[in-house]
C-alpha cells in the first residue's frame, strides 16, 4: 500500500535549532555560534529541549543585508578608554559639587 503525502502550507515562521540552520545554510555548528555573537537573529523561546531556535527566514535576511563586521579589539579598546575617560571627569566634577 503506497501513502500519499499532502502539503498542509505553514503558517507562521520556519522555526530550526542551531544544528538543523547549520546543515541547512551547509555550514558548521560553530560557525553559526561566532554568527550568533556577531547579532545574529535567535528566537526568544527555545524548544522543549532548551536549545536555541532561529526564524530560517530572519537568518537569511541577515545574512544577505550583511552582517555587522565584529570591530577591531584595537578599536574596542579605544572605546573603553574613551569611556573610561569620560567617567573619570564626571567622577572629578561630583567630587568637586560635593566639596562644595
Amino acid at each position: 500500500m503506497a501513502a500519499t503525502v499532502h502539503s498542509l502550507g505553514r503558517r507562521g515562521p520556519l522555526v530550526v535549532t542551531k544544528q538543523q540552520l547549520a546543515a541547512e545554510l551547509g555550514r558548521s555548528v560553530r560557525w553559526i555560534e561566532l554568527r550568533v555573537n556577531e547579532g545574529m537573529p535567535v528566537e526568544s523561546n527555545t524548544d522543549r529541549h532548551g536549545r536555541r531556535l532561529f526564524d530560517l527566514n530572519q537568518v537569511r535576511a541577515w545574512l544577505d543585508a550583511g552582517r555587522p563586521k565584529a570591530t577591531a579589539a584595537i578599536e574596542r579598546m579605544a572605546l573603553v578608554e574613551q569611556q573610561l575617560e569620560q567617567l573619570a571627569a564626571r567622577v572629578q566634577r561630583l567630587e568637586r559639587e560635593r566639596a562644595r
